[in-house]
Order: structure tokens, then sequence, then C-alpha cells
């Protein structure tokens, strides 16, 4: 039929005046308008004919049909009174693809999404991909920004919020490498911050764990008593390590008085550090010994005085200090003010030997002492010359 018998945009056959059976021109249009208006199809990703179509079921062709469709990719076929009919569509028009809930428009060359002004509500999005029932959000892409709204303009905030249904459901951040899960980052089945690893996307560790109370960091425990709780369960004895390769490990605390922004000097009496030991009673963790290091006088510029000081628990809970060395290198036993290199304040006890199992007075060096059990005359002290065990009680040698 010639294009001056058809319409423009629909190409809808007229009825010419001489025209005898105008009946069929008029069906014929009414089958094209039955096919375009209000444009829906089934799919638009086949590339040859379904095998049983329902009367009235439409298609996009994909790329590279075949069969009853080749020559017509791109165009709408739809199967009317047991047959396909074709139509090639123009610039602006729109369909709505069933099977992916989407509205596509021809641009003159393809079929692409159609800009809307506004996507409220949207049963899926995808950009650069195919969103489904399980991604409803789906996005293919180097890189995705998220920036402060300064076109409105909002606060000058940015917020990415997901919010979950109880604490025993999860929020969170999956990283994968081939689609297996290699790292989580949220809230996992509780509301403690978890960050979760795994080698083989299967089997989990948390590696972090921390109390929404508190603000407390757990390493290999969920309920962290501490800014810092580690927890091994392992035969190992050395659970931390420092490893250095140039310098000597180290491990370094810090104590300044005032604020982070205006620290001021450390005064005598202040810890600049300690250790506390702690054991399990049955019921709750005790300390048993604390080990630190003290202030131990006047700070200058360049000097802090220090002394080391052990503390421990009595078998009547009393917490005290039993020994220190201070920072002149003198240590005291049960006294806090040590005059001496040893200052012992109560008993001491040397070794005690009998004459024949003396070790080398020698090799035990000058100054030495030990308790002689059987000395002639009775039990004595005795002291190192360098040379021989003397008797403190009459200098003679221990015979």
């Amino acid at each position: 039929m010639a294009d001056a018998d058809t319409s423009t945009l629909l190409k809808l056959p007229f009825l010419l005046a001489s025209q005898a059976q105008k009946h069929i021109t008029a069906n014929a249009a009414f089958s094209v308008l039955d096919a375009l208006v209000q444009l829906a199809v089934a799919d638009r990703d086949l590339a040859a004919p379904p095998p049983s179509p329902a009367e009235g079921d439409r298609y996009i062709v994909a790329t590279g049909p075949s069969g009853d469709w080749t020559g017509h990719a791109g165009q709408i076929a739809a199967w009317q009174d047991g047959a396909w009919s074709f139509h090639a569509p123009r610039v602006g028009w729109l369909a709505w693809v069933a099977d992916e809930h989407a509205l596509m428009a021809w641009d003159g060359a393809s079929w692409i999404a159609a800009a809307l002004g506004h996507v409220n509500p949207v049963a899926r999005v995808g950009v650069n991909t195919t969103a489904d029932a399980t991604n409803k959000l789906a996005v293919k892409s180097d890189a995705v920004l998220l920036s402060h709204d300064d076109v409105t303009p909002g606060s000058g905030d940015m917020r990415a919020v997901m919010n979950k249904a109880s604490a025993a459901n999860t929020a969170s951040l999956m990283f994968q490498t081939g689609w297996f899960g290699r790292a989580e980052i949220g809230t996992a089945g509780d509301d403690k911050l978890h960050v979760k690893v795994s080698g083989n996307g299967a089997a989990w560790l948390d590696a972090l764990v921390i109390d929404p109370a508190t603000g407390y960091v757990g390493v290999g425990t969920d309920a962290p008593e501490g800014p810092l709780h580690i927890r091994r369960m392992t035969a190992n004895p050395i659970h931390e390590r420092i490893e250095d390769n140039v310098a000597a490990p180290t491990f370094t605390s810090r104590k300044a008085r005032g604020t982070p922004a205006a620290k001021m000097a450390v005064v005598s009496g202040d810890v600049v550090q300690a250790f506390w030991g702690q054991g399990h009673d049955g019921a709750a963790w005790i300390g048993c010994a604390n080990l630190r290091w003290v202030v131990d006088g006047a700070v200058t510029a360049g000097v802090v005085p220090t002394r080391v000081e052990l503390w421990t628990f009595t078998a009547g809970g009393a917490h005290s200090e039993k020994a220190r060395i201070d920072n002149a290198g003198n240590m005291g036993i049960g006294t806090a003010a040590p005059t001496c290199r040893l200052d012992v304040a109560g008993p001491a006890r040397v070794g005690q030997y009998a004459k024949a199992a003396l070790p080398s007075a020698s090799t035990c060096g000058a100054g030495a002492m030990v308790y002689v059990g059987d000395e002639i005359g009775g039990a004595v002290i005795a002291f190192s010359d360098g040379t021989s065990w003397r008797r403190v009680t009459d200098r003679a040698v221990v015979s």
C-alpha cells in the first residue's frame, strides 16, 4: 500500500472513497491499534519466537532474531489471528516490559530505560545491570559517589542508613571476591558492631566486636570488659606478637596531665604504666599482682625520674606494695624508702649448705653469704673473702 494510503506515525490504512470491502481496511487498522496502544510486552530478551504464544502476546525482538522473527530486531512482534505482525518503533515510543517491571523507550537505535522525573516508589532499579527480586537496587560501576545535598540545599551532612527489623537480624556491608564473601562489617545477629572475615565464604570469624553500650573492643570475644579485650583459646603461651627486623620490638605507654590538646608534665607519684594480673575465683576475675612504673621525684625538662613497684594481694585480700627499685637503683623489699642497693625490712634468709656441699668461694665472689649448718661449734653465717668461706663470728675459715 502506498504511503499516501497510510497514516504518518502508526501506518494505519486509510479508507479510500473508491475502496470496496472497507471493513477489511478498518479491521487492519484496529489490529495495529490493538497491538500498539497501551504498549506492554512480555519480554525483550528473546531472539526466537516463543513456541506457544497466546493471542495478543507482544514482544520486543532481541538482537540476532531467528525463525519467523528474522530481520525484525528491535521491532514489536504481536501474535494476532494466528500469525506474527511486526511494527517498527518510532523515536519516543514507550513499552512496559512485564518480566522486568521496567519502562523502556525507543531512542531511534535501541530500547533504553525510560528516564522518569520521579521514581517513587519503583519496584526495582538497575544501573548498567538488571535488578532482581533479591537485589532490588543493582549497580555495576567502577565507583559510586554519594555526596551531601548542595542543590536543595541540604544540611551539609551525608549519611547512608541501613535499618534492620530487630537486633537478631543483620545490617551489614559484605565484601566479596568472585561472588564469595571474604569480609563483612555490620550489626550481624545482634546490635554489636562485628568485623568478620572468611577464607572460603562459608566459615566466618569475628575479628573485632565493639559493644554499643560501652564502646569496648573485643578481639576473640564478643563480650569485651575493657577498652581493648583480647581472648585466646590456645596452648601457645606466646599470644600477641610484636616483631621488628631492625630495632628491638618495643611496647610503649604514655602518661601526661592536662588534656590531649594541651598536655602538662607528670608529677611525682603518677603511674606511667602498669600491668595487672588477674585470676578467676570461680565467680569473678580477681586482681592478683600489679607491676607498675611510677614517677619518682621532681620532673624537669628531658628528665622523668622513675621507680618500679611490685604489688601483690595477701591471702586475706589486702593489696599492697611488696618491692620497689627506685630511681637511684636501690631495691627495697618491704620498705618504700630503700637506702642501699638492697634494703630488706624484715628477716632475710640465705642459702643453707653442709660444709661438704659449699659452693666455690671464689666463684661466688667476695661478699657472698651462706648459712653453714654443720660447722664445728654450731651453725653459723659465713661470708666469702674471694678465696675461702669465713665465719662471721670470728673470721676463721670454715673447716
